[in-house]
C-alpha cells in the first residue's frame, strides 16, 4: 500500500506519527468538507454537533456540559450558544434549581434544523465513503472505537500524563 505523505514530510515517520498526523488532516479535511459541500443554510458540523449533543440530553443542559466535546472550554462553548442564540436554534433559561446558572436550551427551529442537519450531513457522508467496502468501513470503525476507549481508559483512570522518558 503507498503511503501518503505531505510535502516536507519526514521519510520513515513512526507509526505514532503517521497515525496522528493522519488524523490531524482527516479531522481538517472533513471539516473543510462540511463547510464547503454541506447547501447553504446547512448547519455546519459544529453547530450540529453542538445540537445534537442538546438534543440527545433530553432536557436544558450548563454552559460546561458543552466544553467537555470539541469545545475546549467554557469561552468557546459560551461563542457557539451567541451564535445559535442569534439563530434562533437554542436559547439560554434560568436553571430552577440554581438561579445564579443558566441552561440552554433546544428550540423547535433548533431541533428542525438539527433533523435537517443530519439528513444533509448523512447524504454527503454516503457519497464521500461510497468507495469503502463493508469490510473497510467495519475496519474503520473497530479501530477508531478502540483507540477512542484507549483515550478514555487512559483519562479515566488516572489522569496522570504518560512517561515519555
Amino acid at each position: 500500500m503507498r503511503q501518503i505523505r505531505e510535502p516536507g514530510d519526514p521519510p520513515g515517520d513512526s507509526f505514532e506519527q503517521r497515525f496522528f498526523s493522519l488524523l490531524a488532516r482527516i479531522f481538517h479535511r472533513l471539516k473543510q468538507f462540511g463547510e464547503y459541500s454541506a447547501p447553504p443554510g446547512v448547519l455546519s458540523p459544529p453547530q450540529l454537533w453542538f445540537l445534537r449533543r442538546l438534543y440527545d440530553a433530553g432536557a436544558p443542559q450548563p454552559v460546561s456540559y458543552f466544553a467537555d466535546g470539541i469545545y475546549s472550554n467554557r469561552s468557546n462553548a459560551s461563542q457557539m450558544i451567541d451564535r445559535l442564540e442569534a439563530e434562533g436554534l437554542v436559547c439560554r433559561v434560568r436553571n430552577p434549581h440554581d438561579r445564579r446558572s443558566v441552561l440552554v436550551e433546544l428550540t423547535e427551529a433548533g431541533e428542525r434544523s438539527m433533523h435537517h442537519g443530519n439528513a444533509s450531513h448523512q447524504q454527503l457522508a454516503e457519497q464521500l465513503l461510497r468507495p469503502l467496502s463493508d469490510e473497510e468501513r467495519g475496519s474503520i470503525l473497530a479501530a477508531l472505537e478502540r483507540v477512542l476507549n484507549l483515550l478514555e481508559s487512559h483519562l479515566e483512570d488516572d489522569n496522570e500524563p504518560i512517561d515519555c522518558a
